[in-house]
């Protein structure tokens, strides 16, 4: 686990505006973190806010409870509600999504739409935003460590955003640090789009590879008050 200045500059607060709805509000609290999702003053626009060891899993939702994906999942959220932190997910009753919530519980924020409502997961807390885009913008740009495992088409558009957003910042240095971790699953995808020349090879230079929970665990500073 990596320590001193980097969790001061990774875990500071963050406030972020994204064009959509949110329908409900939502404030979750723990030792070592606090997030907040409110409507913003201007029309249609969602603000997140956020301070300490907030940490955004997406993945798939079709996995089995037993898949390996699903318990390297459940790992990294145990280790991250036992340092004080809070998970933000997909918030779906299934797959990697349940494997979290069901272990972050009231430190969990699923983000739905209304078409996944009937889906949600019981577990943590449900923040209900108008369509999918938000959605995606929430879990791939926002928090301050943002980990992408095996998944479908959802997850592979959170991906794609989390690439992005975090190359931006070298073009906007103001822009607050973030660390991204990406599973081993979708070095083919990216190897096979960088050489068709779809995707540059800088854009990955600021990933981290993981193949499993303890390679991001061994990276995540240590938050401390």
């Amino acid at each position: 686990m990596e320590s001193g200045n980097k969790a001061k500059i990774i875990y500071q607060k963050k406030k972020r505006r994204i064009i959509g709805e949110l329908f409900n509000e939502a404030e979750i609290k723990n030792t070592s973190a606090w997030l907040t999702l409110h409507k913003s003053s201007k029309e249609k626009l969602i603000t997140y806010e956020s301070e300490g060891l907030v940490v955004s899993i997406s993945g798939s939702g079709s996995l089995p409870a037993d898949h390996n994906q699903c318990q390297q999942a459940a790992v990294l959220t145990e280790y991250v509600i036992k340092q004080g932190g809070i998970i933000m997910n997909g918030g779906r009753s299934s797959g990697i999504m349940e494997s979290t919530s069901k272990i972050a519980k009231d430190k969990a924020a699923g983000i739905i739409f209304p078409e996944l409502k009937k889906d949600a997961s019981s577990f943590g807390e449900k923040i209900m935003v108008n369509s999918p885009q938000p959605r995606i913008e929430l879990l791939a740009t926002c928090s301050p460590i943002i980990v992408v495992f095996r998944g479908g088409l959802g997850t592979l558009m959170v991906l794609m955003r989390s690439i992005v957003h975090i190359r931006n910042r070298t073009y906007h240095p103001e822009q607050l640090q973030q660390m991204v971790f990406i599973s081993n699953y979708w070095i083919g995808l990216l190897t096979t789009m960088m050489n068709l020349g779809t995707l540059p090879r800088e854009f990955l230079t600021e990933l981290k590879f993981f193949d499993q929970a303890d390679n991001i665990i061994e990276k995540i500073p240590l938050f401390k008050k």
